[in-house]
């Protein structure tokens, strides 16, 4: 069943009820959105612009927004993004670990380190680590991944081998209560952006929604999208859609 839950909703139901609605399989959702397509470009033209303590932040204003209220609430003990860049996303995350009294640690990986900037990449509470996510194991082996303290928040972000990746984790370390988080599923924002002059990566983010569909509908009893964040700012409201998963 779709349900789209606000907050005085979720103030008057009791835990138990709310949990029931909340969690949604894949052949419960639509691949739609209600924040118009038009909305995208201005909401994502200027991330060039986004800095964290100075640092690039690719994130949107929504998920700058949503990202605290669920760290808040599940507390992640490790979290493992996939896409560094310039290191700003995982410093954000470990500020926030910080600020809520979390006792966690954050592993970011991208494929070239070299473009940390210096302050992201001194920071001791952030391992880098550089890796093609195409042999996503050399890069965090199962038995270093085993050692790893749960809840886990994983987020996907790098846009290369997204079914490998979430296989690998799926069978190397994902338990209950753990969430991933697969960034950049909206089709109508990468429809906006059909000018995008590298078609190929435009090819390859078009598909993503498809591609995390599908190893989902065989999954559906084992990942649920979060609908209480995933339709926070309307149905999708979101430059990931369906992507709010939560491991049962």
């Amino acid at each position: 069943m779709n349900m789209q839950i606000d907050s005085q909703s979720v103030a008057q139901l009791p835990k138990s009820q709310l949990n029931l609605n909340r969690f949604v399989k894949i052949s419960d959702r639509e691949d739609r959105g209600d924040i118009p397509r038009v909305a995208w470009r201005p909401l994502t033209k200027n991330y060039n612009l986004q800095t964290w303590k100075g640092i690039h932040l690719d994130k949107s204003p929504i998920e700058i927004a949503l990202y605290p209220m669920l760290l808040y609430e599940i507390k992640p003990k490790t979290i493992i993004e996939l896409g560094a860049l310039k290191g700003g996303s995982a410093i954000w995350l470990a500020d926030h670990l910080d600020l809520f009294g979390i006792k966690g640690h954050v592993y970011s990986v991208d494929i070239d380190i070299s473009q940390l900037q210096d302050s992201a990449r001194t920071d001791s509470r952030v391992k880098f680590l550089e890796g093609d996510c195409k042999n996503i194991s050399a890069v965090l082996p199962p038995e270093m991944v085993a050692t790893l303290p749960h809840p886990w928040l994983v987020i996907e972000d790098a846009h290369v081998n997204l079914v490998g990746v979430i296989e690998y984790f799926h069978c190397n370390g994902l338990q209950t209560g753990d969430y991933l988080i697969v960034e950049d599923t909206n089709k109508i924002m990468w429809e906006e952006w059909a000018d995008w002059d590298d078609k190929e990566f435009l090819a390859r983010m078009e598909r993503k929604l498809h591609e995390l569909r599908t190893w989902l509908e065989t999954h559906q009893n084992e990942y649920l999208v979060d609908a209480y964040y995933q339709d926070m700012y309307g149905y999708n409201g979101s430059k990931n859609w369906n992507s709010i998963l939560k491991k049962i």
